[in-house]
């Protein structure tokens, strides 16, 4: 309808109109013989709030893709560093343990404000001079590009950089670890610290002096809008309570895949709870997938439901939810040729998924009030640092390939930052071996974090300040083969990188403890728990969050 379409028009030429005011376009500049023109095109979003309702129309004029590959423009590397959902978890776990608030902020047309490094000419539509006569000069014609536009292979790492050196030039410190981690330290012994992904940014500081100069500089350099105390961030819901405790969820993106997936499917809803990921006597072979790509397709246009697609969506919300990654770890496998179990197992998760939409994890302001902590304490168990994992493996559950699933759950402030649920490639000779190569896993994936943790707590790695972190598992071989150098029969055929866990043990960079199965929180990365076996870990890894 007309409201409709003015309300797109109304977007388009606010995009137009920040480009231009930006000085992004020369329309003065002469095109050279034999240089190319890369054509413009306009994407739209609907983009929501954080309550699921209309924010804004978003319009974005981008260059196309397909014509720099044609027209050759991409001639050195594009990488562009972001933030990753572990560090952004180290991230607002550290702002809780400083108890201090997280904030936000959005730099406006972010890619407009790099300036460009080459000759680059672009064409915006003629339409578009038509439509708003006051932009005509620009459109319709060759013009270059005097800064950064969206949708160019360079736009990326130019506007990293750009924000890179401004962050360096005004005193923060980069991480080794997270190129997109900053750090400034004020003279009176605060500091201020902040993360970005892209054109979107937190950031939280120990003194409202470091606050307010950083909200005074950076509007001085780059068109900016302070969006308060964060809440939503990457799809994710943040939440901090009154003694400064930090929630994390994506309960609003896992009802929108109940929404998509299995309201949708052809199959008949049922309302009773699903309390396990998987069904109890599903075991995942190739021999249950699809004869051929024909039947399976038969059978997700059956279930209406795109499997490959639908686990993609999967892998994002279990950045947040480590109860279902062992699940889509086992159901990824089929994505190319899913059959009738497979399906019916994607449904069940979905149901599972349903009824458990709102688990989120939680970081504290004061680690030792967490479920994990009282965990450990039961069990007479005291870590050596805020930072610390479980790591467990289940032998030889893999029917087609022999390997054994393993995982490992790290915590840092009462909550968990990181997770993962994984087939090893070698085949373990016994369950002592199978754990410890998943030691090796979960050692490789702490050591990052553990970096990171000395920038940020400012520790010397090396020294005698710098803790081992704990690695808890529930073998006592496993643990005892870590702190031996003995070449036996039974280990002298591990692969020499396996033996990273020794190297970090002598080295005192991490330390394995033997720790109950009962008290194991990663067996849930490792194998379909029952009920009660489930529900009895989710409750140290997970909260319920009852917002809306």
């Amino acid at each position: 309808d007309s409201r409709k379409r003015n309300g797109w028009l109304k977007a388009l030429k606010k995009e137009l109109k920040n480009i231009i005011d930006n000085g992004t376009l020369d329309n003065t500049a002469k095109l050279e013989a034999n240089e190319p023109v890369t054509m413009t095109m306009e994407t739209n979003k609907i983009k929501l709030d954080s309550h699921g309702g209309l924010d804004k129309l978003k319009c974005r004029i981008v260059v196309r893709g397909d014509m720099q590959k044609k027209n050759a423009i991409t001639i050195e590397d594009t990488y562009s560093p972001s933030a990753s959902f572990r560090v952004l978890k180290m991230f607002l776990a550290d702002a809780a343990r400083h108890t201090c608030k997280t904030y936000q902020f959005d730099v406006v047309g972010a890619f407009l404000q790099a300036k460009m490094r080459s000759r680059v000419f672009i064409k915006l539509p003629a339409i578009y001079g038509q439509l708003f006569p006051e932009y005509a000069a620009y459109c319709g014609k060759p013009v270059m590009l005097l800064k950064a536009m969206y949708g160019m292979t360079l736009s990326g790492k130019y506007w990293y950089e750009e924000f890179r050196d401004w962050l360096v030039s005004v005193g923060f410190t980069q991480s080794s670890t997270c190129p997109v981690l900053f750090t400034r330290h004020e003279p009176d012994g605060s500091f201020l610290r902040i993360i970005f992904y892209i054109d979107d940014g937190l950031y939280f500081a120990t003194s409202d002096g470091a606050l307010e100069r950083f909200k005074k500089e950076l509007p001085e350099r780059f068109n900016v809008v302070f969006q308060g105390t964060a809440h939503w961030y990457l799809s994710a819901r943040i939440h901090q309570d009154n003694q400064n405790n930090i929630t994390m969820d994506q309960a609003r993106y896992a009802k929108s895949i109940v929404t998509r997936y299995l309201d949708g499917a052809g199959v008949k809803r049922i309302n009773s709870a699903h309390n396990t990921i998987l069904p109890a006597d599903f075991m995942p072979t190739v021999e249950d997938k699809a004869k051929t790509m024909e039947e399976s397709k038969k059978l997700q246009e059956a279930y209406n439901i795109d499997y490959a697609s639908c686990i993609g969506s999967l892998i994002y919300l279990s950045y947040t939810r480590p109860d279902i990654s062992f699940a889509v770890n086992k159901l990824a496998k089929f994505n190319a040729q899913p059959g009738e179990q497979h399906l019916r197992a994607l449904v069940h998760l979905l149901r599972y998924i349903r009824d458990h939409s709102q688990l989120g994890l939680k970081f504290y302001s004061d680690e030792k009030k967490s479920p994990v902590y009282n965990l450990l304490k039961e069990h007479n168990v005291k870590p050596q640092r805020k930072l610390f994992t479980f790591s467990d493996s289940s032998w030889q559950d893999d029917w087609d390939q022999g390997r054994s699933t393993g995982g490992y759950v790290i915590y840092y402030m009462g909550g968990v930052v990181d997770h993962s649920s994984n087939l090893p490639d070698p085949i373990a000779l016994s369950s002592a071996e199978s754990e410890y190569n998943e030691a090796c896993l979960a050692c490789q994936a702490t050591s990052h974090l553990h970096m990171t943790l000395n920038e940020l707590e400012q520790v010397e790695t090396g020294g005698k300040e710098d803790k081992p972190i704990d690695i808890f598992l529930d073998n006592k071989s496993a643990v005892d083969m870590s702190a031996s150098f003995k070449d036996t029969k039974r280990s002298r055929h591990i692969l020499r990188r396996w033996h990273y866990v020794r190297a970090g043990v002598q080295s005192k960079w991490h330390l394995l403890t033997w720790m109950s199965n009962e008290a194991q929180v990663a067996d849930m990365m490792t194998k379909i728990l029952p009920r009660k076996g489930l529900l009895s870990k989710l409750i140290y890894a997970l909260v319920k969050i009852d917002r809306e």
